[in-house]
């Protein structure tokens, strides 16, 4: 398995080095430099896009109060799982266990609901992805500078990813795998395995339920994820204006759009090394003529998620002293109840 890995993000590098082999590159240093201040700008708008989307995931987390107090304990587990999904080789799926397990370790949310809750906050991301990849294919199709044969290709990634969003989500919201794991337990396979399938159709139950019966909170969260990748598209908007490179909202709604969806569909890439810039580059290329005002825009991507993983490692190394610091006092087990986080009991309901 490392093995492929490696080989993803060889792939990944020389398909980006080839895209950069007809780039002035210190052209595109020159434009980078040339941001300035106008970084403190594009981490200001991820740092927004980051809080509405941890507010999705908290819509998602039921045990826990709506309240500005678990607001920032869960924004502050996402910080950290985040950072390790950026940096592991695991298709951006590194740090989704550990968000769990900081859940359940330090505020009492069970590792199936923890599970649940990312799983969910996942599949709504994803459903508000293909709404906002879909104007953007709409801009990208009636747009002069895009050649047809790359729309056409757009559109074929586009039908590809929506169909196994969709899929992903009929099988949550029907139950797919309760019902072959019901059939399966009468075979001796199954039954051996009783326990995981359990486990299983445990997690999907909360998953139906969520989609069925919290319409309160499924439906803010789905317009708190397709708010998210709107914010996307406006870090990118400022970014290319920092850079001397006006361009109207609709484009660059359509150049995050498609960078978005070869994210997506490239997950396999660590890091998405390679892609992720690549395609930055080339939609720049056409839309501005200047392919090292794509280079620009992709490095200050990229220092934008280092300064965040530089944030989220820092935070997770907070949580593993406040660890050793209640060992150390052997303070008393906590209650069955959601342990309350820093600051104090509230006295808000849970939605």
């Amino acid at each position: 398995m490392r093995w492929m890995k490696a080989v993803y993000v060889a792939a990944g590098l020389a398909l980006l080095a080839w895209i950069l082999a007809g780039v002035d590159l210190d052209l595109a240093l020159d434009s980078l430099l040339g941001i300035g201040w106008g970084l403190v700008l594009v981490l200001f708008i991820y740092l927004v896009a980051f809080h509405i989307d941890t507010m999705a995931w908290h819509l998602a987390i039921l045990r826990l109060p709506l309240t500005a107090r678990w607001s920032y304990v869960v924004w502050r587990i996402r910080m950290v799982g985040e950072a390790f999904n950026m940096v592991l080789p695991a298709g951006g799926f590194g740090g989704e266990p550990l968000k769990a397990v900081l859940l359940k370790e330090h505020h009492a949310v069970s590792y199936r609901e923890g599970t649940a809750s990312i799983i969910l906050a996942r599949t709504v991301n994803l459903i508000a992805l293909v709404g906002f990849m879909l104007v953007g294919l709409i801009i990208l199709a009636d747009h002069e500078q895009i050649p047809e044969g790359f729309a056409w290709m757009a559109l074929g990634g586009f039908a590809f990813l929506a169909f196994g969003i969709g899929v992903v989500f009929a099988a949550q919201r029907y139950r797919v795998t309760s019902a072959t794991g019901s059939a399966l337990m009468r075979t001796r396979l199954g039954r051996a395995l009783g326990a995981a399938m359990e486990s299983i159709r445990d997690v999907e139950d909360r998953l139906h339920h969520y989609y069925l019966e919290r319409p309160k909170r499924f439906l803010p969260a789905l317009t708190l994820s397709f708010l998210n990748w709107v914010v996307g598209a406006l870090e990118t908007y400022a970014i290319l204006h920092l850079l001397g490179q006006p361009v109207s909202f609709a484009e660059a709604w359509m150049i995050e759009a498609v960078a978005q969806m070869v994210r997506a569909v490239t997950f396999f890439v660590p890091a998405n090394l390679g892609t992720q810039d690549g395609i930055f580059i080339l939609l720049c290329a056409m839309v501005t003529g200047k392919p090292e005002i794509g280079v620009a825009v992709a490095a200050v991507k990229r220092l934008r998620e280092l300064i965040f993983v530089i944030w989220g490692f820092a935070l997770g190394s907070m949580y593993s002293v406040r660890g050793l610091l209640r060992k150390a006092a052997a303070e008393d087990a906590a209650p069955p109840s959601v342990q309350e986080p820093e600051g104090g009991p509230t006295d808000e309901k849970q939605s």
